[in-house]
């Protein structure tokens, strides 16, 4: 049997009704004039109106103004040409703001068009957010360093154009680190948040605040009166982030410090001005924190020098050519030496030397005291071994640890493979430390220091008394040395006042179960007054300067 066959035009007119079915799109066709004669489309809940209150009326009585005078624009555009012309619109739909795409294209021999619309309002919020993410913080929802430098130039054009001043303000929070350490990092989060929001609160609506880094934001002071304006405004900004701030029951206070540029001043280009205000805060940084600085031409020359230094002493490690001396410590009752501590020394080309204090400094602020710290530790163990070869026995070898060093939960490890490269007994070794406070409070460096210890390594506290080394972090870490501050032998044995104290300090590292020694020791008195006070060591210029290795296998024969 054969069936009957079915005209092509109905075919077309099944095939037509049931892609209007599956498409997500609205269609309507109107005259070129703005009349709706006819819709398809299943997606009923998007029509701003239904269908019965649109078909056979024109665009202007059933859309708001401003949208149906874009609808009439584009079908007369459309009349005119052969091409699909296409626009955007948000219109309120059941309550809701929605974006839609319009493109119609003419039926010329109709003086009709087709205009088929479709809801991307998905995709527009999809784009909204990767608008957000390429120029807005996610955790604070500031500006960020991208959105920075294009309002930082609107800034720059408009005080040019108008013969204003403007400022940049550097700002970046003292110690932050020291939160996300001890407190974790969604505490550090929501100190970035509530801190992002007190600077802004306090900031009039003209100005723009922006987070440029982890614990670092920048200000565009708009149309400053004058520069002491800028002074105001960074005084009240420390003022309101010196209040306390809550973090789930904890209440921690934290300080900053700024570096304050000027247009036209300092610079009249916004990456010098940007650049110039972070140059003063370092400065502010290096001179106590806490406070803030103006920029000065002299500290562009002072960062260029710190950075040629940074570069030298990165390239000095990079060539093993830092040295390192030994001052030795002393018995004082049989006095022979029992210990030396090793001391990183930087001998720069021309005989233009760093003193020991300035060049770790450096190595802090640049990031290169771990890697400091396992040069000296190695270099420390290659010359134990070389005397012990030579049938020296220098005692315990001290070598200093920053605390960069012992949150690394690395190191143990590390020093074990150290001792073992070298054959190295581990009582021979000995490691320094001197930030208790901040240790203290690290999980991860209590842990590292208990690691060390059941290597058979010592662990001494250096400088106690003064700084962060206090008596109440003793019990929290597991020292074994106590090394007295050489500011507590100043005037002992001769001010009274002062060898009470002296003596105090070593009855209290006594009381506590560890061995002391009593650094700075520089005259026959002080060795005299330690030596009464029996099992106390010495270490300081009047016993020996530090040595070179030689110097030490020769003290040592």
């Amino acid at each position: 049997m054969t069936l009957p066959r079915i005209p092509a035009q109905y075919l077309q007119v099944d095939f037509l009704n049931a892609l209007f079915e599956a498409m997500p799109d609205l269609y309507f066709l109107l005259t070129l004039d703005g009349v709706i004669e006819d819709f398809r489309g299943r997606q009923l809940d998007q029509l701003f109106v239904p269908p019965e209150a649109f078909l056979g009326h024109h665009v202007a009585d059933v859309l708001p103004e401003e949208l149906a005078a874009q609808f009439v624009q584009a079908l007369a555009e459309a009349g005119h040409s052969n091409e699909v012309i296409s626009f955007e619109y948000q219109l309120t739909v059941r309550g809701a703001k929605a974006w839609f795409e319009a493109r119609i294209t003419a039926l010329h021999d109709h003086q009709q068009a087709v205009c088929v619309v479709r809801n991307f309002t998905e995709l527009h919020e999809a784009r909204q957010q990767l608008e957000s993410m390429a120029h807005y913080d996610a955790l604070t929802g500031l500006a960020n360093r991208a959105l920075l430098d294009k309002l930082l130039e609107q800034s720059v054009r408009s005080a040019r154009r108008n013969n204003q001043r403007m400022g940049v303000m550097f700002i970046d929070l003292d110690r932050f680190k020291d939160v996300n350490d001890t407190l974790g990092h969604a505490a550090g989060d929501r100190l970035l948040k509530l801190a992002s929001e007190r600077l802004q609160g306090t900031l009039r609506e003209s100005d723009t605040l922006a987070r440029v880094g982890g614990d670092e934001f920048v200000v565009v002071l708009d149309d400053l009166e004058s520069i002491d304006s800028a002074s105001g405004v960074a005084r009240k900004l420390m003022d309101d982030l010196c209040a306390p701030f809550d973090l789930a029951g904890t209440e921690v206070v934290i300080s900053c410090s700024i570096g304050i540029s000027i247009f036209p001043d300092d610079a009249e280009s916004a990456s010098h001005l940007l650049s110039y205000a972070d140059t003063a805060m370092y400065r502010a940084k290096q001179q106590g924190r806490n406070d803030w600085r103006f920029y000065t031409a002299d500290m562009t020359r002072a960062a260029v020098e710190h950075l040629a230094l940074v570069e030298a002493l990165r390239t000095a490690l990079d060539e093993n050519s830092l040295t390192q001396l030994y001052q030795p410590q002393y018995d004082c009752n049989t006095g022979l030496p029992v210990g030396v501590e090793a001391l990183a020394r930087w001998a720069r080309p021309g005989g233009n030397n760093l003193g020991p204090r300035r060049f770790i400094t450096l190595a802090e602020q640049a990031g290169l005291a771990r890697r400091l710290d396992r040069w000296s530790l190695q270099a420390a163990c290659k010359q134990l071994r070389s005397w012990l070869e030579e049938a020296h026995d220098p005692g315990r070898v001290s070598v200093n640890l920053s605390i960069h060093s012992l949150t690394d939960d690395t190191l143990p490890e590390a020093m074990e493979a150290v001792l073992r490269e070298y054959a190295i007994p581990p009582h021979h070794l000995q490691v320094e430390i001197k930030e208790l406070a901040l240790l203290s409070e690290r999980p991860a460096a209590k842990d590292c220091l208990q690691a060390l210890i059941s290597l058979g390594i010592d662990i001494a506290v250096d400088d106690f008394g003064s700084g962060y080394a206090a008596l109440e972090y003793l019990r929290a870490l597991p020292v074994t040395t106590l090394k007295i501050d050489a500011a507590f032998m100043h005037g002992v044995p001769a001010d009274e006042e002062q060898t009470i104290i002296a003596n105090t300090v070593i009855a209290m590292g006594r009381a506590l179960g560890m061995s002391v020694v009593a650094k700075g020791i520089e005259s026959a008195e002080q060795a005299d007054f330690i030596r009464h006070q029996h099992g106390v060591q010495g270490q300081g210029y009047y016993f020996s300067r530090p040595l070179n290795p030689e110097q030490v296998g020769a003290l040592l024969d």
